[in-house]
């Protein structure tokens, strides 16, 4: 998902009880809060930046989205509470707020990369996107050689695989804290185009009735769940709660319950 600094927004925490689950079998293993380095042994710290539905959008006092159901999965399956805190993606792309203990795992629609596995350990995939091209209706704009010829404005969010692929064919794209401002600025006619993964980019399209998606960019990139690079207990359970809703396909029901489907 995303790449570069952005503005820190205000955070909330909001815990969300989870009815304990104790001696769950996964694929023939046991994952326990014992088993794994938590920042608090009663709970695990999810972070997110919470504005990039349908993966996490603030509702009330808690996070909700297809980030938000399998970090309670995973809470589930170690028999804690999930806490969450909504915080800049900066800090989750770089590793800082695992480091610095802010937060157990960083959940927020990341994209698995050579440079970001330095800084800290993915878990294995769970989603798989490719890059969108949005306009608005009756734009002039009908492909991705179109969109990035260099003579269109595009909007991006800020720290994204977006930004850093527009920027990679040599454009000065214009970059937003959150991916629904960029799509209201090219909703608003500001911007002429939106590069935006897939899968948000088909909730823009819900939200603005006078945009479209003209063409998508195959990028092949896959979506994982980090940790610190100390905490290799945490990242078996968390890998174990994966394979187990794949397997049981509560994933699938995930997906579906916000009407996205990942690609091949």
């Amino acid at each position: 998902m995303r790449h570069k600094p952005m503005r820190t927004r205000s955070k909330f925490v909001a815990a969300v009880a989870l009815a304990a689950v104790g001696g769950l079998a996964l694929s023939g293993c046991t994952s326990t809060a014992g088993d794994s380095k938590l920042i608090d042994s009663a709970s695990l710290t999810a972070c997110s930046e919470a504005q990039y539905p349908p993966f996490e959008r603030p509702e009330g006092d808690k996070i909700v989205g297809i980030d938000a159901d399998i970090s309670s999965e995973i809470a589930k399956d170690l028999g804690v509470d999930l806490k969450q805190v909504n915080t800049a993606f900066e800090g989750l792309q770089s590793g800082q707020d695992l480091d610095n203990k802010k937060c157990d795992i960083a959940i927020s629609a990341i994209t698995i990369n050579d440079e970001r596995k330095t800084k800290m350990d993915f878990s294995e995939p769970y989603f798989h996107d490719d890059l969108a091209v949005v306009v608005p209706k009756g734009s002039s704009v009908t492909s991705a050689d179109q969109a990035l010829d260099g003579t269109h404005t595009i909007a991006v969010q800020d720290a994204t695989t977006g930004q850093e692929y527009v920027t990679g064919k040599g454009l000065q794209p214009q970059g937003f804290e959150d991916a629904t401002l960029a799509a209201t600025q090219v909703s608003n006619g500001s911007i002429d185009v939106l590069i935006d993964q897939v899968a948000p980019a088909s909730e823009h399209l819900k939200n603005f009735d006078n945009l479209q998606m003209v063409a998508t960019i195959p990028t092949g990139e896959s979506y994982g769940i980090a940790v610190r690079k100390d905490n290799s207990q945490l990242l078996d359970s968390v890998n174990k709660t994966l394979k187990r809703i794949q397997d049981d396909g509560t994933l699938q029901s995930i997906f579906d319950k916000y009407g996205v489907k990942a690609t091949a």
